[in-house]
């Protein structure tokens, strides 16, 4: 395997988390991460998926009911779209989190002029915003169109949302790498405070999937579970014998990454350290993964080169693993190539058997396990994982919760077009060389 050694030109400076917002089907983050512990799912009957129309109607959706509205005005909310709404919550809720805005009076405690924010997304409000602003324009032309239609669906309105509504005038990025998305965000997010762009960054995504269309889109393809309707908390089977495809979910997930004498001045809390970051393409397929899993491979080793790592460092993974055949099994190869005889033997728990799969927001609730794993040194179990699949033969967390000795973690992201993202998290210590 070629490899390409990246030649870093500005000062490295340590980067940390000290904030993590979500909105999720198992609600915020404290409440997904306990959730997540005890073993329950999101995943539920759509009451927008017809049987009689698309032969899978489960999904993993947030209940917007349960979602409060803590940061936006009356009129402002009514003209923001449902993903940038999520994203701008979670973001709120990572930020109070870090103690940089008020809970009671939502104030920020600091000044957040410097920082930034790397956002997020594959379908923004296309489906929600643009595809019914479309048939209204049949109806009645450029009368039926919203006033509002090109400041609510682009991608970047989350972005926005979330930098104008908090005061972050530093650097600011929308990224869609598919379902790559979320991790890939939190990466690039941590490089600008790495390289001394911003001493704050938020980092993360959001997506809405609720539009049937976005459900009949995999359909055709497909993609989706087909077997589990009536038992709804069963259809997403990451590495299991029997998984039969995936289970679309959504929400929005933020973290705040801190430059460290950043954070330590102000006495933060940390949660845990990113040390590194990389992405890849597989070049290959613009659906079906790389069988070998070169490409995953490439990512992981890039990831690990930036961290300073050697493979043996790792002590868990958070897979990406989305409960598809051929996902799973050639996420399991890029595994063996990179940790060799002993990936066995390493811990990997995937969430998309809870949550099913959050498309661009995926990676970033996922990071948000894998942070809490590190603070809590425990590994939430994968759900729905009871007949072990021999080609794929990783040590899969199930049945319980496993508390583990946990210093590096190895987060996988994958997506549609060949996208490899990973990051490198580590337990902090003040002693670790930067």
């Amino acid at each position: 395997m070629t490899r390409f050694e990246r030649n870093h030109v500005r000062p490295r400076r340590r980067v940390v988390v000290t904030g993590l917002g979500a909105v999720s089907s198992l609600g915020n983050a404290c409440e997904l991460w306990d959730r997540l512990l005890a073993g329950e799912s999101g995943i539920r009957s759509a009451d927008n998926l017809d049987p009689a129309v698309i032969n899978c109607t489960v999904r993993g959706d947030v209940d917007d009911a349960t979602v409060p509205n803590r940061f936006l005005d009356a009129k402002t909310y009514r003209n923001t779209s449902r993903f940038a709404r999520m994203g701008i919550e979670a973001a709120g809720d990572a930020l109070i989190d870090a103690g940089l805005i008020d809970r009671d009076t939502l104030d920020a405690t600091t000044d957040l002029e410097s920082a930034g924010a790397v956002i997020g997304t594959c379908g923004a409000g296309v489906h929600d915003d643009f595809i019914d602003a479309w048939e209204s324009y049949k109806e009645r032309g450029v009368r039926g169109v919203p006033t509002h239609l090109h400041v609510s669906f682009p991608h970047n309105l989350a972005g926005y949302g979330i930098q104008s509504r908090f005061g972050l005038g530093g650097p600011s990025l929308t990224l869609t790498t598919a379902c790559a998305t979320g991790a890939q965000a939190i990466g690039e997010a941590f490089e600008e405070v790495r390289d001394g762009h911003a001493p704050i960054m938020v980092g993360g995504a959001t997506e809405s999937t609720h539009h049937p269309m976005y459900a009949a889109g995999f359909a055709v393809m497909r993609a989706l579970v087909t077997d589990s309707n009536d038992n709804p908390a069963a259809a997403s089977r990451p590495f299991d014998a029997t998984r039969a495809g995936f289970v679309l979910g959504e929400g929005a997930a933020m973290l705040v990454l801190e430059d460290l004498e950043h954070a330590l001045a102000r006495g933060a809390h940390i949660y845990a350290e990113v040390l590194g970051f990389a992405s890849s393409n597989d070049a290959y397929h613009p659906i079906a993964p790389l069988p070998e899993g070169t490409g995953a491979a490439r990512a992981i080793y890039a990831a690990l080169e930036d961290a300073g790592l050697a493979s043996e460092a790792v002590d868990h993974v958070n897979a990406h693993a989305a409960s598809t055949q051929a996902g799973d099994l050639a996420e399991s190869e890029a595994m063996r190539r990179v940790y060799g005889a002993r990936v066995a033997a390493i811990p990997v728990t995937s969430m998309k058997g809870a949550l099913g799969h959050c498309m661009g927001a995926s990676g970033a609730l996922e990071t948000i396990a894998a942070v809490r794993s590190i603070a809590e040194q425990i590994i939430p179990p994968t759900l729905n994982y009871h007949t072990p699949d021999e080609a794929i033969g990783l040590d899969v967390v199930h049945g319980s919760p496993r508390p583990a000795e946990i210093d590096i973690v190895a987060k996988h992201s994958f997506g549609l077009g060949g996208q490899n993202a990973c990051l490198i998290l580590a337990r902090y210590d003040e002693s670790r060389e930067s």
